[in-house]
């Protein structure tokens, strides 16, 4: 299993697009997208989707170049279709749009549909937190990708529907958080299967609605289903994730999880709150920062040296990695070693 640098990756990643003629400005957003996942340690939404968008550009799934339109706008919101263009590049110029906005509005949002997967919805996030903004971001499978189940069913219904929320402290990394809200995102199985691992138990049940560890019964027809989090709570995540559903599909218009051919890709809801229209950034982050010394003081659990703040895991991980290299597992180097 190779380690390669942030820089390696980025030269690999930029050298297929380039063979595929990618526009330079798009391939970069893109590469900058899965290099920065996995260098917080995010790897199923890193470079393990290399051969994906090779696969996608190839078919005509990806539109590279693809102009993305503007189909209603005031002030504080705009309604995108991507047209199916990189999903990155459509995820950046929504929250970047959303930004603008912001500043001008106090607060704003930005609804996309016909968007292919944007990835780790974080580093989305993160790009309103380096305004001295909070981002908050909400996507679904466009209708498509039903593999999680509700509560209380055992097949597939939703997508893993994403949330991301940044907050930003002056002088520190945001608090980050980035989950599904599934008990995990369905990229994770397609690291635990390169990896010849097991899953873990709770993940996923299988068409008799019992658990299963083998990554292969996803990949089934019928597949298994990734259950919601929460564990006895399930419901909550569930609940949650209608929610997603709700904004991601219904309000951009890219439709609500559904049967049928529905078309993968992400709808996306983004909403981009201005501190500083509120109070000053500042006194804003001594806030915060008060906050997160209380939570860390409470008395930890055995074997607990460090109560982490959301996203907190990941920035220490982007440390080792600068300094050790970031491990790509053998499967996933040997298809993109293909494109070399």
């Amino acid at each position: 299993m190779p380690n390669l640098t942030a820089e390696e990756l980025t030269d690999i990643c930029l050298n297929v697009f380039e063979k595929l003629n990618i526009p330079t400005s798009e391939a970069e957003i893109v590469t900058r997208s899965m290099v920065d996942a996995n260098r917080v340690g995010h790897d199923s939404h890193g470079v393990i989707h290399l051969p994906k968008y090779v696969r996608e550009l190839e078919e005509g799934v990806i539109q590279p170049g693809a102009p993305i339109e503007t189909l209603h706008e005031s002030a504080s919101i705009a309604v995108l279709d991507g047209n199916w263009a990189f999903g990155p590049v459509i995820a950046t110029r929504a929250v970047e749009l959303a930004i603008q906005k912001a500043k001008q509005t106090d607060i704003s949002s930005v609804a996309v549909s016909r968007c292919n997967e944007v990835g780790r919805l974080g580093g989305y996030a993160c790009l309103a937190a380096d305004a001295e903004m909070i981002g908050l971001l909400m996507a679904n499978d466009h209708g498509g990708g039903t593999c999680v189940a509700p509560h209380g069913g055992i097949e597939g219904r939703l997508s893993t529907n994403p949330i991301a929320c940044a907050v930003p402290i002056e002088g520190q990394n945001p608090i980050v958080l980035d989950m599904s809200t599934s008990v995990v995102a369905s990229g994770k199985i397609r690291v635990k299967q390169h990896q010849n691992e097991a899953l873990p138990d709770g993940w996923l049940i299988n068409i008799e609605g019992e658990s299963t560890t083998n990554t292969e019964d996803f990949y089934r027809v019928p597949p298994a289903a990734i259950l919601p989090f929460g564990g006895i709570a399930a419901h909550k995540g569930f609940g949650l994730s209608v929610i997603v559903d709700i904004l991601a599909g219904a309000l951009t218009g890219a439709g609500c999880s559904r049967s049928g051919d529905a078309r993968v890709g992400n709808g996306l809801f983004v909403l981009v709150i201005n501190v500083a229209s509120f109070r000053e950034f500042p006194g804003f982050s001594a806030e915060i920062g008060q906050f997160i010394a209380y939570l860390k003081s409470a008395k930890r659990a055995a074997g607990i040296d460090v109560i982490q703040m959301p996203g907190e895991r990941g920035w220490e991980e982007q440390r080792k990695r600068e300094q050790d290299g970031i491990p790509i597992d053998a499967e996933t180097w040997a298809q993109i070693q293909v494109f070399l």
